[in-house]
């Protein structure tokens, strides 16, 4: 019995080494699914995509210029100027750029009058979709403000002229605590002389309140808010954000059992009795891709109407929402057809298809998120449908695209469509597979 047991056993490895392509994806695929988690999660953390940032100034001072070069300096920061907050807003609705900074008027004078005028403000505007970062872009900002309130201290020169300002404020703030005025007074006199002593960085930390309100000290203020719909407001719903996720893993399961489908059919020689029909083969194959076109457009569909109906999802235009479905309907059609082409086997075409179209939705963004790849992946998503298929449907909802903003995801789905299906057939055709 042991025996027979082992004859089965190597007669079915033979089998599996002779399809080379099955041999692949069952033994060395997994190797390199390994790899990729690894250079996803195991990576270092230098290697991560910058965090994009738009910068406006809403003053142009001394002091607001120092903020915003120093933000345009700090590690892990990709920091562009916006022209007004408007195009600073619409950088991060485009996806463009994950936050607004905005250094308000203010800003400067707050600066100059830190120890009695209050807290030096910043405002960042944040991208819902991009949640996740916005805890480490006020982390950031609080590190940048603090080193600049550090450097004005350690710096002899603007030491002493934040020192006479506050020596002006002090003769005309009133405390309900009569010893304030004083102690303030001999604190500046002490900062006064360690400036003459030395042109070295110095440090004071220190956190001095009055008790009826006349002085207080809270040197940073940093306000995040959400980037608003046009014309709407409160917040997104999350289903909103996990809406196109959804919808990209319904089709992926289109394209994979439309790829098997041909190549099952290949095997069993259905498609061979159906040109006895007597059918052309260009017209089975349309065939084929109208059902999967159909699947697709149908797993759309339902996943709209209940995001619609039940969980709030909101569609900022129904045109632009119809062209999202056509084009990426189309682009799994033909990446469907590629890899139905790509294998002469049943076992190899359906090792194939999951391997490619859970590769393409890892780098996509239809799995792990964009912000936790490393560069390097980032620019690789281009080249899957995932990531253009996600930019269509989040332009038809919270991103709010413009026909002229849609036009380049959907082109680059057409052009996945019209690619797939044309490589795919002379695949097809080559294979001799009807």
């Amino acid at each position: 019995m042991l025996s027979a047991a082992w004859t089965i056993a190597t007669k079915d490895l033979k089998l599996l080494l002779r399809d080379p392509a099955a041999a692949f994806f069952t033994l060395v695929f997994p190797l390199g699914v390994a790899i990729l988690f690894g250079s996803i999660f195991g990576g270092r953390g230098e290697q991560r995509q910058d965090l994009a940032l738009a910068v406006w100034l809403g003053e142009r001072t001394d002091a607001a210029e120092r903020m915003a070069r120093a933000l345009e300096s700090a590690k892990g920061l990709a920091v562009s100027r916006a022209e007004s907050r408007a195009a600073g807003e619409e950088a991060v609705r485009k996806g463009r750029a994950t936050a607004l900074v905005v250094i308000p008027e203010g800003f400067g004078r707050a600066a100059d009058l830190l120890f009695f005028r209050g807290a030096m403000r910043l405002e960042a505007v944040v991208d819902p979709a991009r949640g996740a970062e916005a805890g480490l872009i006020t982390g950031k900002l609080n590190e940048l403000a603090f080193k600049q309130i550090a450097s004005g201290i350690t710096d002899p020169a603007r030491s002493r002229a934040l020192l006479a300002e506050a020596r002006g404020q002090l003769a005309t703030a009133r405390f309900s605590d009569p010893l304030m005025g004083p102690t303030l007074g001999r604190l500046f006199d002490a900062l006064d002389a360690v400036n003459a002593q030395t042109e070295r960085a110095g440090a004071a930390d220190g956190d001095v309140k009055g008790a009826g309100g006349g002085f207080s000290f809270q040197p940073v203020e940093v306000t995040v808010t959400e980037l608003e719909r046009r014309g709407s407001a409160g917040p997104r719903s999350g289903f909103e954000l996990s809406f196109p996720q959804g919808v990209v893993w319904g089709l992926m399961g289109c394209a994979m059992g439309f790829a098997v489908s041909i190549a099952s059919e290949r095997a069993a020689g259905t498609l061979v009795r159906l040109t006895v029909a007597p059918l052309r083969r260009g017209t089975i194959l349309l065939g084929k891709a109208m059902a999967c076109f159909m699947a697709c457009a149908i797993v759309q569909a339902l996943l709209l109407t209940m995001g619609v109906l039940v969980f709030g999802v909101g569609v900022s235009s129904w045109p632009l929402m119809l062209a999202a479905v056509v084009c990426s309907s189309l682009a799994f059609v033909g990446v469907a057809t590629l890899l139905a082409g790509l294998s002469p086997t049943e076992q190899g075409a359906g090792g194939m298809a999951r391997a490619i179209l859970i590769v393409l939705a890892m780098i996509g963004g239809g799995s792990v998120p964009m912000m936790f790849l490393p560069p390097w992946m980032q620019t690789a998503s281009s080249i899957s449908p995932f990531k253009w298929a996600l930019l269509s449907f989040e332009g038809a909802t919270f991103r709010e695209y413009s026909a002229a903003d849609m036009a380049l995801p959907c082109g680059v789905l057409l052009a996945f469509g019209i690619g797939g299906w044309l490589v795919g057939v002379r695949g097809l055709t080559r294979q001799r597979a009807f």
